[in-house]
């Protein structure tokens, strides 16, 4: 809805200023693969922001927001024939000290002004806050002289009004400027944000705009219920990896922890997503209107077998058979009632241990970031890392990607011949040494160790046969202790037979 609403906000800003004068131009922020939250928390990367947590912010709106400055600041100085870091760049935010008492004290500390530019991070980015002394009054006053015309502005806010009235179950003192009687009421209290956002228990503003007059907001409402599932699988231990990521060296153990999601359970929220997806497409189609919302594109999906991979979380390319299953084959999922879900909170993700993990196999030159197959027809093509190991080359750039060309590309000539090559009875990380050779995906320069490490841990998950159980704690320390156990036995054993040769 809120995506829908600034795509017509930037057509009017620019209509605006080409009538009156103005040079503008836009640039859209949008996170990158590796900051992408829905992918993040498909992947096993990471899990959902509930409560105080605002890892997804970081992710969506700061890092996404950092980078488009620095472009903006790049393009300035290019006008201006100067170096990046004297670029004239002032950014003005909407911050106000009256939303909360943190975002007061956040901006006082940032010397936040509604008059005077400052250097409000200590890095030269200019901010000013035009509006930090208002009130959420004095914001809908202005709104409604806009509305009455008595303030001239690029936008009526007929859109911005009808969102807040149906927020806010229809209720709010917009609607009083609209009749023209401009009382003293309490402002608006209704919110916006993401769909999939878990720092709130119940999403009011969105269950209101759902049950809306007219049904017309009602096709947000699988999103919803996708929400409230998957906050209340959010402490489900069955829903969780319990495998950490990082092995002591020098003891070879690893922590059993709630990790991120469970392979089983992220497999089960790729369905879910894909088939709202798919069915918005088909009602769109049928209204001869454009979807109102697409969740996972080509490239997501590529970058999501690219990541399962890593981890060893599903057979290869799971995630691209899974689309197929549901466009192609037709299948659907529907989400579980959540009446048949237990209450989960977080003493039932409480559990902790540390058991043993790293082999004499572990440190293999195979259990990484290798390509068995290309090796074994002397294919394979590697590089030497500083510390002095060899891994499987791969391009590099400035961050993980996957190229839309290239992603456009392989689905059209080399899907089919991919889910072939790859079966799924190979090992998981198959996928990845296929997207990279092929050149489909670019990953991040400097990070071809961590690729090493993060499949090592996955591999060795995987030849342990922990997959099955790795969200279950207890069967992941049973399971772990007896290998280990049963390993020192045999070499026990294995001592005592070649001293009984000696005597």
């Amino acid at each position: 809805m809120i995506e829908i609403y600034n795509k017509g906000q930037i057509r009017a800003i620019k209509a605006y200023a080409k009538t009156a004068g103005i040079e503008t131009r836009v640039w859209v922020a949008s996170p990158n693969l590796s900051n992408d939250y829905l992918v993040g928390l498909l992947s096993g990367r990471t899990i959902m922001s509930v409560g105080n947590n605002t890892k997804c912010q970081q992710m969506m709106k700061k890092s996404a927001l950092d980078r488009i400055k620095r472009q903006v600041r790049a393009w300035i100085a290019e006008k201006d024939g100067v170096k990046a870091k004297d670029a004239n760049l002032v950014s003005l935010i909407g911050t106000r000290f009256e939303e909360s008492a943190q975002r007061a004290a956040r901006m006082k500390a940032r010397g936040e002004s509604s008059t005077e530019a400052v250097d409000a991070m200590e890095d030269g980015q200019l901010v000013l806050s035009p509006i930090a002394e208002w009130d959420a009054f004095d914001i809908f006053t202005y709104i409604g002289h806009v509305r009455s015309e008595k303030i001239e502005a690029y936008s009526d806010f007929e859109e911005l009004v009808d969102i807040y009235r149906d927020a806010n179950g229809g209720d709010c003192m917009v609607n009083q400027y609209i009749s023209g009687r401009e009382q003293n009421r309490p402002p608006c209290s209704a919110r916006t944000g993401c769909w999939a956002c878990g720092r709130i228990s119940k999403d009011t503003s969105a269950e209101n705009m759902i049950s809306a007059e007219g049904g017309k907001h009602a096709w947000m409402k699988p999103l919803l219920d996708l929400r409230n599932y998957m906050l209340a699988r959010h402490f489900d231990p069955s829903a969780r990896c319990w495998l950490a990521r990082t092995i002591n060296e020098e003891t070879g153990t690893i922590k059993i922890v709630p990790n991120a999601y469970a392979p089983e359970y992220t497999l089960e929220l790729l369905r879910l997503i894909l088939t709202i997806q798919v069915r918005e497409q088909i009602a769109a189609r049928k209204l001869g209107i454009a979807p109102r919302f697409h969740l996972l594109d080509h490239r997501q999906l590529i970058a999501l077998d690219c990541l399962w991979g890593r981890y060893q979380y599903q057979r290869s390319f799971m995630a691209l058979r899974t689309w197929k299953e549901i466009y192609e084959q037709g299948k659907r999922y529907d989400i579980p009632d959540l009446a048949s879900i237990p209450k989960y909170t977080e003493k039932d993700v409480s559990f902790r241990a540390e058991v043993p993990f790293a082999d004499e196999e572990y440190f293999a030159a195979w259990r990484g970031f290798r390509n068995v197959e290309a090796a074994a027809v002397d294919w394979e093509d590697t590089t030497v890392l500083p510390n002095g190991k060899i891994v499987q080359n791969a391009n590099v750039g400035d961050e993980f990607e996957i190229d839309e060309e290239g992603a456009a590309l392989f689905w059209e000539f080399d899907l089919d011949y991919a889910l072939n090559r790859i079966s799924v009875l190979d090992n998981p990380s198959g996928v990845v040494h296929y997207l990279v050779g092929l050149g489909t995906v670019t990953l991040y320069k400097g990070s071809l160790g961590e690729w090493d490490r993060m499949m090592r841990v996955g591999n060795q998950a995987w030849f342990h046969g922990l997959m099955p159980i790795i969200n279950d704690p207890h069967a992941l320390v049973e399971t772990l202790q007896a290998k280990f156990q049963k390993k020192e036995e045999d070499k026990r054993n294995a001592l005592i037979g070649q001293l009984a040769l000696f005597l």
